[in-house]
């Protein structure tokens, strides 16, 4: 696999302080000031955070001793980040022996972690549009998921990551090229591509995180956060509706599992009831969009109805829980009538079924839906869809500002 090539931008004359980041009081009350002034970032929102002052941090100034408290957390992050150092992800949860340095200093452990997914979000929220690209960037050459829609902060509107992702380059080798052992190349911005989304209806019993590292991360790496990594279990208080998305890139081996293209692939959190906006994006940009749910009850069920004809790229993932599952049996057999879905757009988890074993069911239903569907979509084309659904997106969409883009990206392919 190919490494991604780093962008190289302009230096912005703002800088910060990087050892002490006062705190403000712009704010209007809410979970995102909280956040925010839990790790010290208010005075960096929004977009105050500069890529400039990051990148004068030399790796000698990195210490795994640096996390004494959770305003110390951010800026960890982000210079494990920068030089492309995947425990970067370690650092949300504070040593019970030094939980007292927090400012929070009572025996609530919430006070004591972040979580992860709200840790990300708060420094996209944070940071400039370089920033934002460069993070996006390192992200993925870590092979992390990174931010597709970006949740709205304090605005209403979800925002489509297309210019922080234009940076991300990659390279594959699908299984026709295997013999000869030729590969192709393309910014994953203009890729046209299946793109397969997964959300959930309400409180899914199934993990869906874990199940999708066990298909896209070969069981043994972390793409996307789950409740089994550090801050994986704190309460989520900014990112519900955060959209991201990571590229599974076949390497040749047509007879080693795994899928024969490239895929996009897109991972909503929380419950799709209060992220509709985001949910009908995916519903239309989507090859195959997986619902994964332990029932149906009659609020849910007219919103699922209401995303009109789907045809057969909806697929239902239940669990099931011996006798519990009769009701929800029935509510999900409804749904499938409704949509005239055959059997096997419905994957049930049997009790039996650990997730390794259930991740090769789903496995064999992306397959076959790359058999049978012709559908492709570049994260360029979604901008439209985007504006016209109330989703904003990170760069201007004037003609001028759309030929600097391409003008930037077509300067990395030259280099």
């Amino acid at each position: 696999m190919g490494e991604e090539c780093p962008l190289t931008m302009a230096s912005h004359p703002e800088e910060i302080e990087l050892k002490h980041w006062p705190v403000a009081s712009h704010l209007n009350p809410g979970p995102l000031k909280t956040l925010l002034h839990k790790l010290g970032l208010e005075k960096q929102y929004p977009n105050k955070l500069t890529l400039r002052s990051l990148l004068e941090i030399n790796k000698d100034s990195i210490s795994d001793d640096a996390v004494d408290s959770l305003k110390a957390v951010p800026l960890y992050f982000l210079r494990k980040l920068l030089i492309v150092n995947a425990d970067c992800r370690s650092c949300t949860c504070l040593p019970e022996d030094e939980s007292s340095i927090d400012l929070y200093r009572d025996e609530n452990p919430e006070n004591n972690e972040v979580n992860l997914l709200d840790l990300i979000t708060a420094l996209f929220l944070c940071a400039d549009s370089f920033l934002q690209q460069e993070m996006a960037l390192k992200m993925s050459m870590c092979q992390f998921a990174v931010p597709l829609l970006l949740p709205p902060g304090t605005g209403s509107q979800s925002t489509l990551m297309l210019w922080a992702l234009r940076a991300i380059l990659k390279e594959w080798r699908p299984h026709a090229l295997s013999e000869s052992k030729g590969f192709e190349e393309g910014n994953i911005v203009f890729e046209q591509i299946p793109f397969i989304s997964f959300v959930r209806l309400k409180d899914c019993s199934i993990s869906k995180s874990q199940l999708l590292n066990h298909i896209f991360g070969q069981q043994i790496h972390n793409i996307f956060p789950h409740k089994d990594m550090d801050g994986g279990t704190a309460p989520r208080m900014i990112s519900g509706g955060l959209v991201e998305a990571c590229w599974y890139l076949p390497c040749g081996k047509s007879n080693g599992g795994g899928f024969p293209e490239p895929l996009t692939v897109a991972n909503l959190r929380g419950d799709i009831c209060a992220s509709q906006a985001q949910f009908s994006f995916l519903t239309q940009v989507s090859t195959a969009i997986f619902i994964f749910l332990d029932s149906v009850d009659e609020d849910e069920r007219k919103l699922l109805l209401s995303l009109g004809d789907m045809g057969s790229k909806l697929f239902l993932v239940v669990n099931s829980k011996g006798e519990e599952s009769r009701n929800a049996e029935t509510s999900v057999n409804e749904i499938m009538e409704a949509f005239k879905l055959k059997s096997n757009n419905k994957l049930i988890r049997r009790t039996n079924a650990n997730l390794a074993k259930f991740s090769h069911s789903i496995s064999k239903a992306i397959n076959n839906i790359l058999k049978e569907s012709t559908s492709k979509i570049s994260i360029e084309s979604m901008s439209n869809k985007a504006i016209e659904l109330e989703i904003s997106v990170d760069e201007c969409k004037t003609e001028a500002s759309k030929s600097a883009a391409e003008e930037i990206v077509k300067g990395i392919g030259d280099q």
